[in-house]
């Protein structure tokens, strides 16, 4: 018994030396290493624990320590070793949604088991990284079966020439398999194949490329660029064959020609006009520009003067897209066009159930379409009194009422009017509020007629004919000079839209290249024989004819001039035109400083005889 007794002091002695030995080293070696390292003696106490495993685990590690191992951790593997002696190595466990793989070692002393270390290793980024390797190696593997069946070829180099990609399907043309390929410089595979000479020169090329037993493939070699550097080539097919490619574009011939054809409406953009379609270079038309370009900075109500046909809406358009508010919506409003008992739903909207057949959810009016943008009120001079009243009260108070409805809608918009009457004449006669003319005419553009602005007419007739050709399917050049000259001598009382529809009307009935008298409308004819006179028409001191295109030039050379004052560096920039080829061109029509100053007198007395406030 004494010797039984003696063997167990003597292990217990030496278990104690042991156990401070080993527990003081691990506190130096182990505190800070990434690796979760849990020790636990013989009862299943914690005798260390870094704080790697204390993160894993949820506990401060001096909190832990001396505790037995099943109040800190539901994990029975270390238990398992304690208590067996046998090591447990990559254990895959989950613990606070960490993904841990863990050993459990026994330490022996003397054949017993004294303590067991565990060791815990973080395995969740690497499965996550390994989970995005597989996903991008599947991604992989699916685009390049995309491009091998697109493709009939497909290859590319870097700038040296060397294959950096080449599908499946050019490879086996080549007679070789990708991997044979790859890395190697172009010219030793096909001296003749151009995508080493792109990846040098940058200049795209098309070719065929021959294919054994098959017909030749035609492929496109462009450049690819890096940072704006060259840094290589791709050649790739669009057909297998030419017989392919023909085939397809029939096909999208077919389908252009069905969408052309569709029977459903086509939602178009609200504005389809700028100051740029505006065609003419007389005074008068180029004094309207102008005050319509220095108007458009504003925010301010605009009233567009003129006879019928001259282009009031197209002037409102060019206003609105040379605004602050060209991203905002342009909402038309023919006041001559909606019954006066739909205007004013038209205008302000209305509520749910206001009157018998409106909608059940209501609807918007005009005004609140045209919220941040522009309202254009077209012909405002058919407008009754009691629709005139309700327009002068948003104008005031910048807010609508819907028909029906208690709430009001503050708006921001901005209001253009136009009209072909006088409405001046129509407030001393009654038919139009005198308050609601003020607050209208706060500025006034005034659109001329056709037969003040007649040297347009040519520059109008070179605008409208390949228009009109698109639509007619036609291939009509111009006018015949006999046509030109009856043109200018007639008055055009419906002023540019009459002159388009008499040029569309000749144009379909047209055989040859120029529009001859013989196309034109009869009442158009008869109404022209009554009038026509072979002279210019108007004083030659205020209108020059336009008898061909070099003199109409010559004739806008001038009229800039006139606009800029004799400055020829701003009257370059007022034609957008080169200033070398503006001086230039002064040469070719012998325009000097005094017939300058000479054209800008005779404007001058021209402005003062027209109309244009």
């Amino acid at each position: 018994m004494k010797s039984n007794r003696k063997e167990n002091n003597d292990w217990s002695d030496g278990a104690f030396v042991f156990d401070n030995l080993i527990f003081g080293s691990f506190w130096d070696a182990f505190g800070d290493l990434h690796v979760g390292i849990i020790v636990i003696d013989p009862q299943a106490r914690v005798r260390f624990l870094n704080s790697m495993a204390g993160y894993f685990i949820g506990i401060q590690p001096s909190l832990a320590i001396g505790k037995p191992i099943q109040e800190i951790s539901s994990e029975t593997q270390i238990i398992e070793t304690l208590s067996t002696g046998v090591p447990i190595y990559d254990k895959q466990k989950t613990l606070n949604g960490l993904r841990l793989k863990c050993s459990s070692i026994p330490i022996r002393f003397q054949g017993r088991v004294v303590s067991v270390v565990e060791v815990m290793m973080n395995h969740t980024d690497k499965l996550s990284m390994a989970k995005e390797l597989e996903a991008l190696r599947e991604k992989y593997n699916f685009l390049e079966t995309l491009l091998d069946e697109t493709f009939e070829e497909l290859g590319a180099v870097d700038k040296e020439g060397r294959f950096t990609y080449i599908s499946r399907k050019s490879a086996q043309n080549l007679g070789f398999s990708p991997n044979e390929i790859l890395g190697r410089d172009m010219s030793t595979i096909d001296p003749k194949c151009l995508l080493k000479k792109v990846a040098k020169t940058g200049i795209p090329q098309v070719a065929k490329i021959p294919r054994p037993h098959k017909q030749a493939v035609p492929v496109m070699v462009v450049p690819l660029y890096k940072d704006n550097e060259l840094s290589g080539a791709v050649c790739r097919s669009i057909f297998t064959d030419m017989a392919e490619a023909e085939n397809f574009l029939s096909r999208l011939q077919r389908l252009d020609e069905a969408r052309t054809h569709t029977p459903h409406p086509r939602r178009i953009s609200s504005c389809k006009f700028s100051f740029d379609d505006i065609v003419g270079n007389s005074m008068a038309i180029v004094y309207a520009k102008e005050k319509a370009l220095r108007v458009a900075e504003g925010d301010s109500i605009i009233l567009i003067t003129g006879e019928s046909g001259t282009g009031k809406e197209l002037f409102a358009q060019a206003i609105h897209m040379a605004s602050l508010r060209r991203n905002g919506p342009f909402v038309r409003i023919n006041c001559a066009g909606i019954p006066e008992t739909l205007l004013e739903s038209e205008l302000f909207g209305y509520e749910p159930g206001s009157f018998t057949g409106a909608r059940k959810e209501g609807k918007p009016g005009k005004f609140e379409l045209a919220h941040n943008g522009t309202i254009f009120f077209d012909e405002v001079g058919d407008m009754s009194m009691g629709m005139q009243a309700k327009l002068l009260r948003v104008i005031q108070e910048n807010e609508i009422e819907r028909v029906g409805g208690t709430a009001s809608y503050e708006v921001d918009i901005r209001i253009i009017a136009a009209t072909n009457k006088d409405l001046w004449e129509m407030v001393n006669r009654g038919q139009f509020r005198e308050d609601l003319y003020y607050r209208l005419d706060v500025v006034n553009i005034h659109i001329p007629p056709l037969r003040e602005r007649i040297k347009d007419t040519p520059l109008l007739i070179e605008h409208f004919i390949p228009i009109i050709n698109k639509r007619c399917n036609s291939q009509v050049r111009g006018v015949s000079q006999e046509v030109l000259d009856h043109f200018l001598s007639y008055d055009w009382p419906g002023n540019i839209r009459e002159l388009r529809n008499v040029l569309e009307g000749a144009i379909n009935l047209n055989t040859g290249e120029l529009i001859d008298m013989k196309t034109l409308p009869s009442r158009i004819r008869r109404k022209m024989a009554g009038n026509f006179k072979l002279k210019p028409v108007g004083s030659p001191e205020k209108i020059v004819a336009f008898k061909d295109r070099k003199a109409a030039e010559k004739a806008m050379i001038e009229q800039a001039l006139i606009v800029k004052n004799g400055n020829r560096r701003q009257a370059a920039i007022y034609l957008n035109m080169c200033r070398a080829t503006f001086y230039n061109k002064l040469k070719k029509y012998k325009i000097d400083r005094h017939s300058t100053h000479r054209y800008f007198v005779r404007a001058q007395n021209y402005v003062g005889d027209l109309d244009v406030s």
